[in-house]
């Protein structure tokens, strides 16, 4: 009851619109759930595998392959909600829409908590409302089913978790221990969560010192110059082919052997403590022993066999690191707050290296007191996971993102192939990258409505955007600066731009919209800190502030009166498909197959969830068993089907006998289209027969 009077009266006024029209939404004619609400196949897999551990069948979408195809929280919040579908298909669809709305709601209070004090009671009502009732936001987080909602919940927690102890004069381990137990949930909701949890875990372990700024900049400017270097060398093709492990692993050794040189050299230190010829000396001397060493392991590796390096990568590493080094440590001491205190008589000479050390491994004992109980209970959390994951599926990592990185490396197009530009790689391209869509896309739609050739205007629109941002930011920094740091913003944005670009950097291919639930609340975040920052330099006026307190109670009832309608028509309680199975191809599957068949499908996890006395198997193993993915490599994918007893293959004929990966597994003989059964787009149904060999 105490936390029901604290809710501030926009957040009851934001629970009752959301929650109302969901909950219209979720009493609404039972057609809508399957072709209006829950459309995404993905979804289905976790609705299925979650149906059939409560059914006590396993972790198995097909109860014959075991599989970890799935973040593990959204699967168990699924499962108590899918043992009802023992009772009715569309009852625990009408549950969940009421669960995600609930995190939808718990999402938008938490943005709201977080930026209220920060950046003012409008803007931060505004930034909410947006978050709860865009409809594009709601398209990707809320509507589709899958652990989006979750994630924005987690993350928001997490970073308000941060926000309370960064207030705090000294943390406590208890304190880090908390801090590492909302990091698990972050991860455990989301698997690439583990970036923003390493990152912040640096942020708040050196919180009042320039390490919680630099470092996490060091490491994505190391990843981006060791992944340059081996595509200007190799182009981006080859690189997609042959390198992208190679890179990852001197991306990771660079970074470790940095960091510990830099360290030693005071390169961590504030920027103000050093004269520019002290920064300069230091960065050549680091920068230069960094390229020495990582090579030296690198060409170690090659020499077993267990990665390669083109020779120009350290030189070019040299120079780029080197001028980022440089520039990133003067860019902080022209903006940064901090006194200058530089040392007139200290210098910097190797006679003084001794100095330096001394004094570093005397504050290294701080650092790890502070930082042990952070990652040590998160690097437990994790460990036991991978453990779990081992014993019960035989690998560590969910299967689903092994596939997508396999598919990145194959030659072609398989599920869209790797990235298409190199500034895809760096998540930059308006018309292959995903992860900044909310900002990107309707930018560049806006651009296409001017010309033919639209990149100009884009890339003029965005360019202004950042720059104007960038001034509003810096124009007043003691203002602007503490609210990037009170609200989080900087380690979640940095630990975004690692996620994707990491994502492109390991080929990974089929990435979809909702994998970017970082990436969409840096972009709200910057939105509101934007805003303020623009008002702050308008002069305060009572106008001023009546104006801002109307505009954003006028866009929040806008966004909430659009929200209302969409949802409303698109979820009637009278259905013209009444009577009818609630997916089109039902009727082809279930009357052209015997009751018992075993179905193959590319996807199918729409077509698994509802089909009645029939299997349907994954034949792509997103949601399929770990060794069907090791004969999937070896081009024995048929032989592991026809030992399960696959009978019939619902897919386009073409695909599975002349694109990769299917091409290596399948025949055409192998597949007889049953007489009489209609298309279904381009999918036909097909019965499957085992060669002799197989």
């Amino acid at each position: 009851m105490n936390f029901l009077k604290r809710l501030h009266w926009f957040e009851w006024a934001l629970i009752v619109v959301v929650m109302g029209v969901h909950l219209y939404a979720a009493f609404s004619a039972p057609h809508n759930f399957s072709m209006r609400w829950f459309v995404r196949d993905d979804a289905y897999y976790y609705f299925k595998v979650a149906q059939n551990i409560s059914e006590g069948h396993g972790s198995t979408f097909d109860g014959i392959n075991p599989t970890n195809g799935y973040h593990p929280l959204w699967t168990l919040v699924c499962v108590p909600i899918f043992a009802l579908a023992r009772f009715d298909l569309i009852l625990p669809l009408r549950v969940l829409l009421v669960v995600m709305a609930a995190l939808s709601v718990i999402a938008s209070l938490l943005l709201f908590r977080l930026l209220k004090k920060t950046v003012g009671e409008p803007i931060a009502m505004l930034a909410a409302a947006y978050w709860g009732l865009d409809m594009n936001i709601h398209a990707i987080v809320t509507q589709q089913g899958l652990e989006t909602g979750l994630v924005a919940v987690s993350v928001l927690l997490f970073l308000r978790l941060m926000q309370q102890l960064d207030e705090k004069e000294s943390l406590t381990n208890g304190d880090f221990i908390r801090l590492a137990l909302a990091a698990l949930f972050v991860l455990f909701s989301r698997l690439d969560g583990i970036y923003l949890a390493l990152i912040a875990g640096v942020w708040m372990v050196f919180r009042r010192t320039s390490m919680r700024y630099l470092v996490p900049l060091d490491l994505i400017l190391v990843f981006g110059t060791i992944v340059g270097a081996y595509l200007q060398r190799a182009g981006l093709k080859f690189y997609m082919l042959s390198f992208t492990d190679s890179a990852m692993i001197m991306s990771a050794v660079t970074f470790v052997v940095q960091a510990v040189i830099f360290y030693l050299l005071g390169l961590y230190e504030h920027p103000k403590t050093q004269s520019i010829r002290e920064i300069f000396v230091r960065a050549l001397l680091g920068v230069t022993l960094t390229a020495g060493l990582s090579a030296g392991v690198m060409l170690s590796l090659n020499a077993l066999g267990l990665a390669q390096m083109p020779r120009a990568v350290p030189l070019l590493y040299w120079g780029a690191m080197f001028i980022f080094t440089l520039a990133v440590r003067l860019a902080l001491r022209v903006i940064s707050l901090h006194q200058e205190q530089v040392s007139l008589e200290r210098g910097f000479a190797f006679s003084s290296l001794f100095w330096f050390f001394s004094s570093q491994f005397r504050l290294l004992s701080k650092w790890l007191h502070a930082g042990l109980p952070y990652y040590g209970t998160f690097a437990a959390g994790l460990l036991a996971y991978l453990g779990i994951n081992h014993w019960l599926f035989g690998t560590f990592m969910p299967v689903s993102g092994q596939i997508k990185r396999w598919w990145g490396s194959l030659p072609g197009n398989a599920y869209g192939g790797g990235n298409k530009t190199i500034l895809d790689v760096y998540t930059l391209d308006p018309l292959h990258s995903q992860s900044w869509g909310v900002l990107t896309s309707p930018l560049y739609t806006w651009a296409q409505t001017f010309t033919s050739n639209p990149e100009a205007w884009y890339w003029s629109a965005f360019v202004l955007i950042i720059l104007v941002w960038l001034f509003v930011m810096l124009r007043n920094p003691s203002r602007t600066l503490p609210r990037l740091i009170q609200t989080g913003f900087i380690p979640l944005f940095l630990s975004a731009w690692l996620h994707g670009f990491l994502y492109s950097a390991m080929g990974y291919a089929a990435s979809h919209e909702w994998y970017w639930t970082t990436e969409m609340l840096s972009l709200v975040l910057a939105g509101a800190l934007g805003l303020r920052g623009l008002l702050d330099i308008l002069p305060p006026h009572r106008t001023l502030s009546a104006a801002t307190w109307a505009s954003a109670g006028a866009l929040s009832l806008l966004l909430a009166w659009t929200f209302s309608i969409t949802i409303i028509r698109r979820m009637p309680y009278v259905s013209p498909y009444a009577g009818q199975p609630y997916l089109d191809m039902l009727t082809i599957l279930e009357g052209y197959t015997e009751e018992g068949a075993v179905i193959g499908m590319t996807g199918g996890g729409s077509a698994g969830y509802f089909i009645r006395n029939r299997t349907i198997v994954n034949m792509d193993g997103l949601i399929n068993s770990y060794p069907y993915f090791q004969s999937l490599k070896t081009g024995q994918a048929a032989r592991y089907l026809a030992d399960i007893g696959l009978d019939y293959v619902f897919a386009n004929a073409y695909i599975i006998t002349h694109s990769a990966p299917y091409d290596q597994q399948f025949r055409l003989e192998q597949f007889i289209p049953v007489p009489g059964a209609p298309k279904y787009g381009q999918k036909e149904l097909l019965k499957f027969q085992p060669l002799p060999e197989q």
